[in-house]
């Protein structure tokens, strides 16, 4: 056979093989795959379980606590007394600055005296000669009281004479001349004695006018003794200087405020509360119960007791304004800002629960064999424990004494939520 031929006849064979070779290694990887499936170890499938969520426990005890009161005071005196004077005047000397504690009566200004001394002693003179000109006239009253029977006798006297002319000139014993004489005597001292008569009766009308001037300059001589007395600025009461605006030299206009002095026997704290809250202390204080509250006060704590509430709302406030006084009557500054903590009054089965185991929509969670439920509560008020440790006081019927509540934060919280208490909390007041 020729070569030619030779190779025409292996040429096929060569195409051939190669494609049984490639058919040979698929059946050969699938027998080998079976093979493996086929002897290859079996899995059981996993089964899923339920997280449980750690959390803290806390126990509720319903107990009966006073509502905490947490609000903002101001130290006010009762009584602040603004010092002014009538007069205008030199500041002759000033004895007291803002600060000084001052008693009842003392000397704090002193203004110039010699204007108020001059217009005294001129009050004086005017008053001195009113009085003696209402001596002379209650002096001739007197006098025109003794002459009007003199008076009344001359004028009988020229009455007589004068019958007596009439009866001789119808005698024709005297003349008309002397008739004519013996009336116009008789006329004459009658119109005197009117004369007096008018003068005596008008008596009582000078000497009432002239006591109106007496009068007037007593008046006039007691202010003037008032505006000398005003140049002496006194303190009305006992306590603390806390305002002068005045020094030597200046001169003071009348009604200017010259000195501010506050009663620090006094002091109250004003504080200001929601209205339902003021009606709840009301009445409370209708009850004849005090309110209590305290303020930490430079290390120290101070108590106060509630003494009244305002009878009105003050513009730009929503509130009403209570004022509590010191019991022990602490010396505090005037102006000075206290945090208020007051007890309100007792409200019975309740619980303080901490602020981060309450949920939104009034919620909080109890525990029933490992899973919560959503209980809602009433918020009652705010309470400070005795480790000054910030509380909510709530009331829920659907809680009793022992249960477990939910004492934990938690994003997930829901109803049926599977839990595992790892830590207690206490009890609900705190108390480990």
């Amino acid at each position: 056979m020729s070569t030619e031929k030779l190779k025409s006849v292996m040429n096929p064979l060569k195409k051939l093989g190669k494609k049984f070779t490639g058919l040979l290694l698929l059946v050969l990887s699938l027998f080998l795959g079976f093979i493996m499936v086929a002897t290859g170890p079996s899995a059981e499938p996993l089964e899923k379980t339920e997280r449980a969520w750690p959390i803290s426990v806390i126990t509720a005890a319903p107990i009966d606590l006073p509502p905490t009161l947490l609000t903002y005071g101001r130290v006010e005196s009762k009584q602040v007394a603004s010092l002014n004077t009538n007069i205008s005047a030199p500041v002759s000397e000033v004895l007291v600055r803002e600060g000084d504690r001052v008693q009842e009566g003392d000397l704090l200004i002193q203004l110039d005296a010699m204007e108020g001394e001059l217009t005294l002693n001129v009050a004086q003179a005017n008053h001195d000669r009113n009085a003696a000109l209402l001596a002379s006239v209650k002096t001739e009253f007197e006098l025109a009281n003794t002459l009007t029977a003199q008076y009344q006798e001359l004028n009988d006297i020229s009455q007589s004479k004068l019958g007596r002319s009439l009866d001789l000139n119808k005698q024709h014993m005297i003349s008309d001349a002397l008739l004519d004489e013996a009336r116009r005597d008789a006329s004459q001292v009658n119109i005197t004695l009117q004369q007096h008569l008018s003068l005596v009766a008008n008596f009582p009308n000078r000497i009432a006018q002239q006591q109106a001037s007496v009068d007037e300059s007593a008046a006039r001589l007691g202010r003037a003794k008032l505006d000398l007395q005003q140049t002496q600025i006194r303190a009305p009461f006992s306590g603390r200087v806390i305002q002068s605006s005045v020094s030597k030299g200046d001169r003071v206009l009348a009604g200017a405020t010259l000195i501010e002095i506050a009663d620090y026997s006094g002091l109250e704290i004003r504080a200001s509360v929601p209205s339902d809250i003021a009606f709840r202390l009301n009445q409370v204080m209708l009850q004849a119960q005090n309110v209590h509250a305290s303020a930490s006060v430079d290390g120290s704590e101070l108590k106060f007791v509630l003494d009244r509430l305002s009878g009105d709302v003050k513009s730009g406030q929503s509130g009403i304004d209570v004022f509590f006084k010191s019991s022990a009557g602490e010396n505090l500054d005037i102006g000075r800002v206290l945090n208020l903590t007051v007890d309100m009054p007792i409200e019975p089965n309740v619980l303080a629960m901490p602020v981060y185991a309450l949920y939104e929509n009034q919620t909080v969670y109890r525990i029933d064999e490992q899973r919560l439920q959503a209980v809602r509560y009433e918020t009652i008020g705010d309470y400070v424990t005795a480790d000054n440790e910030l509380r909510t006081l709530i009331r829920s019927a659907e809680i009793n004494a022992g249960d477990q509540l939910l004492a934990s934060q938690l994003p997930r919280a829901i109803t049926g939520l599977l839990i595992e208490p790892i830590a207690s909390d206490g009890a609900s007041l705190g108390i480990n």
